[in-house]
């Protein structure tokens, strides 16, 4: 008898399962290890789940799975859009970090016109991740940038860094787009966004533009 249950406790250390448990000895282990976790902070919940999927993968599954189902963790805010840009356009450029569920630009009631923001929502939480690894993407001509929708526009408020990092240029020809901008200011170090102002009505240069580099070094070589 005590060779079996050695036999057992050796096949659970080697990372086999636990035999099956009738329904009374299941419930009383969940509300066991409820007890044990419930105190635990997020990080230390975060990281025994990562171990736990990294060594069985029914569980990494059922990870992906619950992350998935939130929409919030999927749906992405896209800002700085060309008035051009159409629904289609936004999804095709979002569209290889993986599978679209819907993708938008939003109009203004009023005068059908773009708003210069749209929302692309993936069919997975992965490609959202994906997506947002490289929030600068250049879309008919100007450098859109993304975040999720779920932080709302207030990740899109100036913090004092970016108030160093983000230029105003002025003086620019109508023939200069923003394509031709950014190239331009490169030279001087990674940027993060940057566009060329357009009127709303007639589409037209307003003859300025901005320009956010990544890092505050890079602005003030300028």
């Amino acid at each position: 008898m005590e060779d079996l249950k050695k036999r057992k406790l050796e096949e659970v250390g080697n990372g086999q399962l636990l035999p099956n448990l009738n329904e009374s000895e299941a419930s009383s282990t969940v509300e066991e290890l409820r007890g044990l976790l419930d105190p635990l902070a997020k990080p230390q919940l975060v990281d025994l789940l990562a171990r736990a999927g990294s060594q069985y993968p029914s569980i990494a599954e059922e990870i992906k799975s619950v992350a998935s189902a939130d929409p919030a963790l999927r749906k992405l805010f896209v800002r700085g859009l060309a008035w051009n840009t159409s629904s289609e356009t936004l999804c095709a450029a979002f569209q290889e970090h993986g599978e679209i569920e819907e993708g938008a630009v939003i109009y203004d009631k009023a005068t059908g016109k773009s708003r210069g923001y749209g929302f692309v929502t993936y069919k997975d939480m992965e490609s959202a991740q994906r997506a947002l690894k490289a929030p600068s993407k250049m879309i008919d001509g100007r450098m859109a940038v993304c975040n999720l929708a779920s932080e709302g526009l207030s990740s899109t408020s100036v913090t004092p860094d970016q108030a160093q990092r983000k230029l105003y240029i002025g003086g620019l020809s109508p023939e200069t787009n923003s394509e031709m901008l950014l190239s331009f200011f490169s030279r001087h170090g990674e940027i993060e966004e940057g566009s060329v102002a357009y009127d709303k009505e007639t589409n037209k240069s307003r003859g300025f533009g901005f320009v956010t580099y990544r890092t505050v070094e890079a602005a003030k070589k300028l």
